[in-house]
């Protein structure tokens, strides 16, 4: 089964961005929102526990063109609970390998 591209978005364009945060409830929730009201698509999460925290792994999609993803980092690391952003090299490596979590277990 192939992925189609929604509307503009270009194939293969995917980012991935690291986001360490306090374990808080509600904070991934805001983090997923931002995302979204920002332009971009969730392609996959991954969370896991350090100390002190959480870190997640998202990978994102631009809905459109023209989408900056300094703008999405920015957005992202000004919400309560969020430590730091980082943004990795650009990944075209398929969602599949990561572990899911689907937006209804976010919310």
């Amino acid at each position: 089964m192939s992925i189609r591209p929604r509307g503009n978005m270009r194939r293969g364009t995917i980012e991935t961005l690291t986001i360490a945060s306090d374990d808080v409830n509600g904070t991934l929730r805001r983090i997923w929102t931002v995302i979204e009201q920002r332009g971009w698509n969730v392609r996959s999460l991954l969370v896991k526990e350090v100390e002190g925290g959480v870190e997640t792994r998202v990978q994102v999609s631009p809905t459109g063109n023209h989408r900056s993803i300094e703008t999405l980092r920015h957005q992202i690391e000004r919400l309560i609970n969020v430590r730091f952003v980082r943004l990795e090299r650009r990944s075209r490596e398929q969602p599949s390998q990561w572990k899911e979590i689907p937006y209804g277990t976010v919310i």
